[in-house]
C-alpha cells in the first residue's frame, strides 16, 4: 500500500522508514510539524476509519477530531523540542462497541529530504489494562477486609457498618447497583427483604419491592445453589420471570449473587447489578467476595451471641438479686472477681465494684475459721448449706448458709470458687427466741405456779388454778374440772394421750409430758402442754399433779418456721435448677463461640493463602523482566531508545519491589506466618540474591564477595530467608559508592549463625541508628527514590524476631559504611508451637533420602 503526503508533493519518505512503518504490528504513522499525516499503516487507518484504498490522507492529527486528541499536548512538546519522546495510554472505541487501550509512543526524527518529522506508534495493552483493573478491585476488597478486622466495628454496629460495606464494595467492583438482601427462612412465611440499595450515580436510594422473588420458580432453584455457598451469576438473556423484570427495571444486564451462610442456612445475599452483559467475574474476585460474605456473617453471628450472653447474664443477675441471695465468684487465690449487688448491699458496700477485689478470707468471721472452711471446700469439691459468719464493713456479724463449688476451665485447671450465700440471721433469731420463750415459761411455771393442777384418782376430779380455767375456756365458777372437760375439748387425735398417760401414771407411777390441741366454744384453737408426775402418799399413788401451759404461740412459730423452711428449700431447689440451666446455656454458647472462632480462623487462613498465591503469581513474570531488560539495554545504542529502556527497567524493578513488599506485609500480618519450613543452603541462596541485583552491581562497578562456606544450613521458610537477606544485601548495594566493596560473611556460634553484610557506602548517623528498623522511617531523607517505602528493614527485623533471631547495625557515621549483622537460630523453636515436630520430620526424611 502506498500513501502519499497530504500536500500532494512528490517528495517521499525513505524506503527504509516506509518499510518499517508499514510492517509495524500496531497502529503507526508519520506526521509533519503541522500535524498532517504523511504516512500511516493499515492498523492506523482502521482506527481513523479511513478506507485502505484511499490514495491521500486529508487529516491533521493536531486540528481535526480524531481518537488521538488526548495526546495533542505531548505531540506539540516533542515537536517543539521540549521532550525527545513521550508515551501515554489512550482509549479507542472499536466498531464493535468495545473499548481498546493503546500505549502510544511519540518520537521525533530527522529526514534528509523532509527535515524534522514525528513518529507515532501504538501498542495494544487492552488485556493488561483489564487485568490491572480487576486486580485493583481485588486489592480494594482486601483493604476493606483488613479494615473490618482492625476496627471490630462490624460486630459492634452491624447495621451502620453494613451500609458502608455495600457502597464501598459497589464502588470497588464498579457495578451499576449493589444491595444487601436479608433472607428469613425460619419465619412462618419465607421472606426476602432488600435492606440497602446503592447506586453508582445517586448513592443510596429507596429500594424497590423485591419480596415477590420468593414466588419465582427460577429464583427458588438459584436459592438452592446459594445455600451450598456457591456464587451465582444471572444474565438477562438467559432468564425470565420476576428476576428478568427487576433487571430490566434497573437497566442491568447481569446480576452476581454472593451468599451469606449460617449453620447451613442462607441468611443474606450480597447482590451486584451490572449494566454489561459480557462482564466475566474472575475466580479471585468471587473467592474474595465469598470471604467478605463469610466475615460479615461471622460478625453478625458473634454480635447476636454476645447479645444473648449479655441478656443471659442480666437475667441471672436479676434472678439472684430478686431472691436476695448473695452470689459470688473468686479466682484461685480467693480474690472476689464477681459479686451480686445483694451481696455488696448486705455487707455494707456501696456497689458490687467496690466489693470486687476483696479476698473472701477477709469477710469470713472469725478469721481463724477460714482455713477450716477452705479445707472443707477442697476436700469435698465444695460445700452445701454450710453455716458461716460474715463480717460487714461496719463490723456487724451476719449468720449465713453457704453453698459453693470449685470451678475449672476446659483444660481442667482450677479457676476459683463459685457459690451462693443465704442470710439466716432471722432464722437464728427465731430459734433463739423460741428457746428463750421455753425457758421463761418453765420459770413462770415454777415461780407463779401457772396452770397448776392436781388429779384425785378416787374422786376422779381435777383441782386447778384459775389459769387452767382460762386455758380450757371453763367458767371460773365451776370450781373443779373433770376428765371429760379435757376430753370434750381435745381434738380426736390427741384424746388417746389422755386415755393412755393418766391410767399409766396411776398404775405405774410414771411421769408424763405431752401436748394436745383443743377447740374452744368461740372456735378458737389452742395448743396446750400438760406435764404431770405421780402423787404419792405413804407409798400409795393417790393421783397425779402438774402444770398446764399454753404453747399456741410457740406452735405457731414452729409451724411458721417449718413452712418458711419448706419454702426456702423449694426456692433453693428452683434456684439450683435455674443455675444448672444457665450453666448449660453458657456452655452451649461457649461451644458456639468456639465453633465460630474456628470458622473465622479458617477464613483468615484462606485469605492469607490467597494473598500469597496472588503475590507469587505477580512476582514470577517480573523476575525474568528484571534479568532480561538490562541485557537488552546493553544491545541498544540509540540514546533515545536507551532512555526509554532505562525508564522501563526502573519501572519493572519498582513494581517487583512493590509486589515483594506487599507479599512481605501480608506474611507479617498473617495468623499463619510460619509455614513451609525447609532446610536452606545459606551460600546458594545468597548467591541467587546477588544475581538478582546484578544490574545495579554492574552499574556501580561494585565488588560483591560471598565468603560463606557451602556447609552452612538452617531451617527456615525460603520466602522469609530471601526477604530478610534480600533487604539487607539490596540496601548494601543500593547505598554503596561506585567501585565500592560489599563483603558477606558468617560466624558459626553454638546453636546460631551470624551473617554479616559490610559495605563502604553512605553510612548512618549515630543518632539515627536506633530508628532505622522503624516502619516507614528513612534515615536519609534525600533518598526518597521511587520504590522505597521505608519498610524493608522493619520487615526484615520482624521476620527475624519470628524465628527468635535479631538484626543489629553498626556505622561510624556518614560516608563510613555500615555493618548489618543477622543472627538466626539453626533450629528455631518458635515454629514448634504451630508445626510441632516439623524439623524432626524433615530431618528424618533427609536422613532417609541420604541412606
Amino acid at each position: 500500500m502506498s500513501i502519499e503526503k497530504k500536500t500532494g508533493s512528490d517528495v517521499q519518505i525513505s524506503q527504509t522508514i516506509s518499510s518499517i512503518l508499514l510492517n509495524m504490528p500496531g497502529p503507526a504513522c508519520i506526521i509533519d510539524l503541522t500535524g498532517a499525516i504523511i504516512l500511516a499503516n493499515h492498523q492506523f487507518m482502521e482506527i481513523l476509519q479511513i478506507s485502505t484504498e484511499s490514495e491521500e490522507l486529508n487529516i491533521n492529527i493536531l486540528n481535526d477530531e480524531n481518537p488521538f486528541q488526548s495526546i495533542t499536548d505531548d505531540i506539540i512538546k516533542v515537536r517543539d523540542g521540549k521532550r525527545t519522546s513521550s508515551y501515554k495510554n489512550i482509549m479507542i472505541k472499536s466498531e464493535d462497541g468495545l473499548n481498546h487501550y493503546l500505549m502510544v509512543v511519540v518520537i521525533s526524527f530527522f529526514d534528509e529530504k523532509l527535515g524534522k518529522l514525528i513518529f507515532l506508534s501504538g501498542c495494544d495493552i487492552t488485556d493488561d489494562y483489564y487485568y490491572h483493573s480487576e486486580q485493583g478491585r481485588i486489592n480494594a476488597l482486601h483493604d476493606l477486609i483488613r479494615e473490618i478486622f482492625r476496627s471490630h466495628h462490624l460486630g459492634q454496629y452491624p447495621e451502620e457498618q453494613l451500609l458502608q460495606i455495600i457502597s464501598r464494595v459497589g464502588k470497588a467492583m464498579k457495578v451499576r447497583f449493589s444491595s444487601y438482601l436479608k433472607i428469613d427462612e425460619n419465619s412462618l412465611s419465607f421472606s426476602i427483604q432488600e435492606l440497602y440499595l446503592w447506586s453508582d450515580r445517586d448513592g443510596f436510594i429507596i429500594e424497590n419491592e423485591i419480596d415477590e422473588l420468593k414466588n419465582d420458580t427460577t429464583f427458588r432453584a438459584i436459592f438452592e445453589e446459594l445455600k451450598i455457598n456457591k456464587p451465582v451469576t444471572i444474565r438477562i438473556a438467559n432468564t425470565t420471570g420476576i428476576i428478568r423484570k427487576i433487571l430490566e427495571e434497573r437497566n442491568s444486564s447481569s446480576l452476581l449473587l454472593i451468599p451469606l451462610i449460617r449453620d447451613l442456612h442462607l441468611t443474606g445475599i450480597l447482590a451486584f447489578w451490572e449494566e454489561s452483559n459480557t462482564r466475566e467475574w474472575m475466580q479471585a474476585e468471587l473467592t474474595t467476595l465469598l470471604v467478605l460474605a463469610g466475615i460479615i456473617e461471622t460478625c453478625f453471628s458473634k454480635h447476636q451471641i454476645e447479645e444473648i450472653l449479655v441478656k443471659s447474664e442480666q437475667k441471672f443477675q436479676n434472678l439472684i438479686d430478686q431472691i436476695g441471695d448473695m452470689y459470688f465468684m473468686t479466682d484461685k487465690s480467693g480474690l472476689l472477681i464477681r459479686v451480686s449487688s445483694s451481696m455488696a448491699k448486705n455487707l455494707g458496700y456501696q456497689s458490687a465494684d467496690s466489693l470486687e477485689g476483696t479476698f473472701l478470707e477477709n469477710i469470713v468471721y472469725p478469721p481463724e475459721f477460714w482455713p477450716i472452711f477452705l479445707s472443707d471446700i477442697i476436700s469435698g469439691e465444695g460445700v452445701k448449706d454450710y453455716e458461716i459468719q460474715l463480717n460487714t464493713i461496719d463490723n456487724r456479724i451476719i449468720f449465713s448458709s453457704i453453698s459453693c463449688r470449685l470451678i475449672y476451665d476446659d483444660e481442667g485447671q482450677l479457676i476459683g470458687i463459685e457459690g451462693v450465700i443465704r442470710d439466716i440471721s432471722r432464722r437464728k433469731q427465731y430459734g433463739d427466741l423460741l428457746s428463750d420463750l421455753e425457758w421463761k415459761l418453765e420459770q413462770a411455771q415454777k415461780i407463779a405456779c401457772m396452770g397448776v393442777w392436781s388429779y384425785d384418782y378416787n374422786l376422779e376430779r381435777f383441782r386447778v388454778s384459775p389459769e387452767v380455767f382460762s386455758l380450757l375456756g371453763i367458767p371460773s365458777d365451776q370450781n373443779y374440772v373433770v376428765f371429760n372437760d379435757f376430753i370434750s375439748r381435745t381434738f380426736p387425735q390427741d384424746k388417746n394421750n389422755f386415755l393412755h398417760f393418766f391410767p399409766l401414771t396411776v398404775s405405774q407411777g410414771k411421769d408424763f409430758d405431752f401436748e394436745f390441741k383443743i377447740k374452744l366454744e368461740d372456735e378458737k384453737i389452742k395448743y396446750l402442754r400438760i406435764k404431770g408426775t405421780p402423787l404419792i402418799k405413804k407409798n400409795v399413788i393417790m393421783g397425779s399433779f402438774g402444770i398446764l401451759q399454753d404453747v399456741t404461740e410457740r406452735k405457731n412459730v414452729e409451724n411458721h418456721l417449718t413452712k418458711y423452711t419448706t419454702e426456702l428449700e423449694q426456692k433453693t431447689m428452683e434456684l439450683d435448677a435455674l443455675r444448672t440451666q444457665l450453666l448449660d446455656m453458657n456452655r452451649d454458647l461457649d461451644d458456639r463461640v468456639r465453633q465460630r472462632t474456628v470458622q473465622i480462623e479458617d477464613l483468615l487462613k484462606q485469605k492469607d493463602e490467597f494473598i500469597q498465591i496472588i503475590g507469587h503469581d505477580l512476582k514470577t513474570p517480573l523476575t525474568p523482566l528484571v534479568a532480561i531488560l538490562p541485557y537488552i539495554r546493553k544491545k541498544i545504542t540509540d540514546p533515545e531508545l536507551g532512555e526509554l529502556l532505562d525508564n522501563s527497567i526502573e519501572d519493572v524493578t519498582t513494581i517487583r519491589k512493590l509486589v515483594t513488599t506487599i507479599l512481605d506485609l501480608a506474611q507479617m500480618n498473617s495468623l499463619y506466618m510460619i509455614s513451609d519450613i525447609q532446610e536452606i543452603h545459606v551460600k546458594d541462596t545468597i548467591d541467587q540474591i546477588i544475581n538478582d541485583n546484578a544490574y545495579l552491581i554492574l552499574q556501580k562497578s561494585l565488588h560483591v564477595v560471598n565468603n560463606i562456606p557451602k556447609n552452612h544450613r538452617i531451617f527456615m521458610s525460603p520466602m522469609h530467608f530471601e526477604t530478610v537477606l534480600g533487604n539487607l544485601i539490596g540496601n548494601a548495594i543500593k547505598y554503596s559508592y561506585i567501585d565500592g566493596d560489599v563483603i558477606i560473611g558468617v560466624i558459626d556460634k553454638n546453636d546460631s549463625i551470624f551473617i554479616t553484610i559490610k559495605d563502604e557506602g553512605i553510612g548512618i548517623e549515630s543518632e539515627k541508628i536506633s530508628r532505622v528498623f522503624e516502619e516507614f522511617y528513612q534515615a536519609d531523607n534525600s533518598r526518597h527514590e521511587r520504590g522505597s517505602h521505608g519498610l524493608g528493614l522493619a520487615i526484615a527485623k520482624r521476620i527475624a524476631e519470628m524465628y527468635h533471631g535479631t538484626i543489629t547495625v553498626e556505622s561510624e557515621g556518614i560516608g563510613k559504611g555500615s555493618v548489618f549483622t543477622l543472627q538466626l537460630k539453626k533450629n528455631p523453636d518458635v515454629f514448634l508451637k504451630k508445626r510441632e515436630g516439623l524439623i524432626h520430620t524433615i530431618k528424618q526424611q533427609n536422613d532417609g533420602n541420604v541412606r
